[in-house]
């Protein structure tokens, strides 16, 4: 599997098609399916540089010609990359959606127009796919020292985005999805690096012990659950964990 960076640019969920060869803009729409074909050739334009901002993508991620070289030289008309394909099947999506939202019955007490558009999902990345998922496929794919390099890059690029959400959660549930598919060194590692971005974490404690439980390691989850609640006392899933697995002994800090 290719990474999380590569990943981002494999799925077009943009633009329609307008224009012939050898010339930008063109006089005229040419093979249009979605809209109209009447439309102001530079609003079409504009359309394509919003559908292009709300991807994180360009041009030639949907459209016939080379990345670098001038616009007159792209072959707009073209259907050969399934990426424009797919774009076409969203936008029609999108304009479904957006006659739905009409029918809700809150609607008519609405105080401001609300509207999908191609950032309401993608916000800045080609495949609008939540960071635990890309995490958890790069990691069985790859293996996780890839997913954890793109974790590292994806959070210098996007973080204080509204693209992926790099709160405490997201890893921990990338790792117990690893679990369940039998993948406990990765997800142990994938957990590892959440504490490294969230130290001293209660939560992530608390994954560690239920995840060492799926695994069948009692002693090593009581370990992880007492560690839990030494971190945070009020944790209650990490103290009855251990009420449980101590035949009723209380979760509290331990004394050195």
């Amino acid at each position: 599997m290719r990474s999380l960076l590569f990943l981002a640019g494999l799925v077009c969920l943009s633009g329609p098609v307008f224009g012939q060869a050898g010339k930008f803009p063109p006089d005229s729409l040419v093979n249009v399916k979605v809209i109209p074909k009447n439309t102001p050739v530079m609003q079409v334009v504009g359309m394509m540089r919003n559908f292009a901002g709300a991807l994180g993508v360009r041009c030639p991620f949907c459209h016939v010609g080379q990345e670098g070289q001038p616009l007159s030289s792209f072959d707009f008309a073209k259907d050969d990359k399934r990426t424009k394909l797919t774009a076409r099947q969203m936008m029609r999506m999108v304009e479904e959606i957006n006659r739905r939202l009409d029918t809700l019955p809150e609607h008519a007490q609405m105080t401001s127009h609300v509207e999908v558009t191609c950032q309401t999902c993608h916000r800045g990345v080609s495949r609008p796919m939540p960071l635990e998922q890309l995490i958890m496929e790069t990691a069985q794919g790859s293996g996780v020292d890839s997913a954890t390099r793109d974790y590292r890059a994806l959070r210098e690029r996007y973080y204080g985005r509204a693209a992926y959400d790099f709160g405490e959660p997201t890893l921990d549930v990338a790792a117990f999805r690893l679990a369940r598919a039998g993948k406990y060194d990765e997800s142990f590692a994938i957990l590892k690096l959440n504490e490294e971005q969230f130290p001293g974490s209660s939560n992530a404690a608390t994954f560690r012990g239920n995840i060492n439980l799926m695994k069948g390691d009692t002693t090593a989850a009581i370990a992880a659950f007492r560690e839990a609640v030494q971190r945070d006392s009020t944790n209650g899933e990490a103290q009855g964990r251990l009420r449980a697995l101590t035949g009723g002994a209380r979760g509290g800090p331990t004394r050195p």
